[in-house]
């Protein structure tokens, strides 16, 4: 007779793990803040929404829709102190007597400093740069005000779907994105924003291998994108212009269909890797 594992150690083995790697996370008590919206529509539809904000959440997303037709729509989003995560899918059909197809715009722009280059020619402790040199936006003579840098790229993902009278869209996306405060942040009040101190940001030491040191609790700067667009029939218009200036990789496209389009997209940027008690929004921290 075959014999089976009892499954209540199993069980319970599992939650102790899970209790562990929770334990680490919330060794800090952090002021979450979650939303979840499932839309039916049929009409004349106008939407806009912006979830994040500023440098604080890793990203910013604004989604537009406008036209006439019938949509369903649904989303989820979780926020706490510089970061980000939202999953969205939307799909539509344009009424057959439309007098304005239904359009749907996504656009994701980050908070990570990208690509950039010298505005002017800079003589440094015998060190030399050219006007158009590429330089790290995050170096300390660039934080210090020292160096002048222009951006060249503009951290900016944005898709645009137009369905013809009679036709489908569909849009699908899934985000991760985390900023964590840097050098930068260095002067702010650690009494009155705590989640600026010491423990929570990253700083440039020459003693560690890279340079760069972080605090325990440093949510990272990066980000993930997982995107779908669709449509049977319309226009499809697609700009995509992002860098990162620690891997040195750039990546742009601009882009514009009519037909029938249809994209899927997995994008990752790992620029600085969060701290080892960091918050990343993973299910079971929200579990617990």
């Amino acid at each position: 007779m075959r014999k089976y594992l009892p499954l209540v150690p199993l069980t319970l083995a599992i939650i102790m793990i899970i209790l562990l790697m929770a334990g680490n996370v919330f060794a800090v008590d952090y002021d979450i803040f979650t939303h979840s919206s499932r839309y039916n529509l049929g009409g004349k539809i106008d939407i806009t929404r912006e979830i994040g904000h500023a440098c604080t959440t890793g990203a910013v997303v604004k989604q537009n829709v406008s036209g006439y037709g019938e949509l369903t729509r649904s989303e989820d989003v979780t926020i706490a102190n510089h970061i980000m995560t939202a999953t969205s899918e939307t799909d539509w059909r344009t009424a057959e007597d439309a007098i304005q197809n239904l359009v749907v715009t996504s656009t994701i722009d980050l908070c990570a400093r990208p690509m950039s280059a010298a505005a002017h020619a800079y003589s440094y402790n015998g060190f030399t740069i050219e006007e158009g040199d590429l330089i790290n936006p995050y170096h300390p003579l660039v934080v210090a005000g020292l160096i002048q840098v222009e951006p060249l790229t503009s951290q900016m993902l944005k898709t645009e779907i137009e369905a013809n009278r009679g036709e489908r869209g569909s849009y699908y996306l899934d985000i991760r994105a985390a900023y964590g405060p840097g050098p930068y942040h260095e002067n702010v009040d650690e009494e009155l924003n705590p989640f600026y101190g010491e423990d929570f940001r990253w700083w440039f030491d020459d003693s560690v291998k890279g340079g760069i040191d972080r605090g325990d609790y440093y949510v990272g700067n990066y980000v993930e994108i997982d995107q779908y667009a669709y449509t049977s029939y319309g226009e499809m218009k697609r700009f995509l212009d992002m860098s990162s200036p620690f891997s040195t990789g750039i990546i742009t496209e601009d882009m514009t269909v009519t037909g029938m389009s249809e994209v899927k997209e997995a994008f990752y940027m790992d620029n600085l890797e969060p701290g080892p008690k960091a918050i990343r929004l993973t299910w079971w921290e929200l579990f617990f």
